[in-house]
């Protein structure tokens, strides 16, 4: 197989990306043998929560890939072989070089062109921005049904994403109106003043640590059926901070519905959390929002939102010499729309509230739930 075309879904929104291998054989770059399906792959296939390496399925960074045929697509990535990798865009046309040696042994294999941190990934993420308006945030989402809330609980990496998320579902527990709307990159778009919250990932990466019993005990709760890696055995595959990542199914809690809409009463609450093992756990507070601006909050907003982009970091595929920065004509356009999206979902018929968040994640994993009631009670919710 030396083409096929992946269909990337938000919600029930999709785009579609032809790829094409030139030289070699495409399953080559999805860790199969010549004649394997696809869809078998480890960057497309469900991933185990038992096998730590499985971190880097596309399903933990996105709600659905499939292989479609007879799609137009909406941008075509050629991979070819050459000496020296590189990376290089015309219109919607991609040209990705890669040697032998990376094809076989890439750097990072969340970066390569399905991986979760990956081409893939990246290019459909501004394909959705430019298709349909759809701004991504690096961020867990969460829905609130019975109050009509949607929850955008972002930041940097390690902020505390997922320890919030973690603490709602806790909280309110498997089959109540309160759902995981994605685990990853929370989808918002607003069309023609209409917010719309779209559905992501139902997989989520999560870190365990050595000498961490409290949170084993909650991941046992939470995930009665996913057997966890003992994070104080010996495991293989560890990060740099020696942490154990594994991927969690959360389609227990996962949302009822692929999409949430202002024109059914749905309101934005940015959650903003700031987590780390020497802080102090404080309080969730409102941010007040000024009327001569947004004392930062939108420039902090549209980083959020860009992060997985490559804009604000430098990101690569394979290794650092194919770079996944995209070039500021191909940009331009979807830029202004995105940081004119955020700045309407902070309008007053969007925005129910900002709330900051700081705390220690040994609080959240010993009193798992408590602190989602302090923030129920800020928001003054039924």
């Amino acid at each position: 197989m030396n083409e096929a075309t992946f269909r990337i879904f938000a919600g029930e929104k999709h785009i579609d990306i032809q790829a094409a291998s030139h030289g070699f054989a495409l399953e080559r770059l999805f860790e199969l043998e010549e004649g394997e399906r696809l869809e078998d792959s480890v960057f497309l296939r469900a991933p185990k929560s038992t096998a730590p390496s499985e971190i880097r399925s596309f399903l933990t960074a996105m709600k659905d890939i499939r292989v479609a045929s007879g799609a137009r697509p909406d941008a075509r990535i050629e991979v070819v072989s050459a000496a020296e990798p590189g990376l290089s865009v015309e219109e919607d046309g991609f040209r990705l070089a890669l040697n032998p040696e990376l094809i076989e042994q890439p750097k990072d294999r969340r970066r390569t062109l399905a991986g979760n941190l990956g081409l893939l990934y990246s290019l459909s993420l501004f394909l959705l921005e430019r298709k349909y308006g759809i701004v991504s945030y690096h961020s867990s989402a969460l829905v609130d049904e019975k109050n009509r809330l949607v929850y955008i609980n972002g930041g940097d990496a390690s902020s505390g994403k997922s320890v919030i998320m973690l603490e709602f579902m806790a909280h309110y527990g498997a089959g109540s109106d309160y759902r995981v709307l994605s685990t990853e990159m929370g989808h918002l778009s607003i069309v023609d003043g209409e917010l719309t919250a779209y559905s992501g990932a139902g997989f989520d990466n999560v870190s365990l640590f050595p000498g961490e019993p409290e949170k084993i005990a909650l991941m046992g709760r939470l995930f009665p059926e996913d057997r966890m890696p003992d994070p104080d055995g010996d495991i293989e595959v560890r990060g740099t901070d020696g942490s154990v990542k594994t991927a969690v199914s959360v389609h227990g809690y996962y949302a009822r519905s692929s999409s949430y809409c202002s024109r059914d009463g749905y309101r934005l609450v940015y959650l903003m959390p700031t987590i780390h093992p020497s802080y102090e756990t404080l309080d969730p507070a409102l941010q007040r929002l000024p009327s001569a601006g947004y004392a930062g909050l939108l420039s902090s907003l549209i980083g959020v939102a860009r992060q997985k982009l490559g804009q604000k970091q430098p990101s690569w595929i394979y290794d650092e010499r194919a770079s996944l920065f995209l070039p500021a004509w191909y940009l331009g356009a979807e830029q202004e729309m995105e940081a004119r999206t955020i700045e309407e979902s902070l309008e007053e018929q969007h925005l129910r509230a900002v709330v900051r968040i700081k705390g220690n994640p040994m609080d959240f994993n010993r009193e798992p739930g408590a602190y989602w009631s302090r923030i129920a009670r800020l928001l003054e919710l039924d």
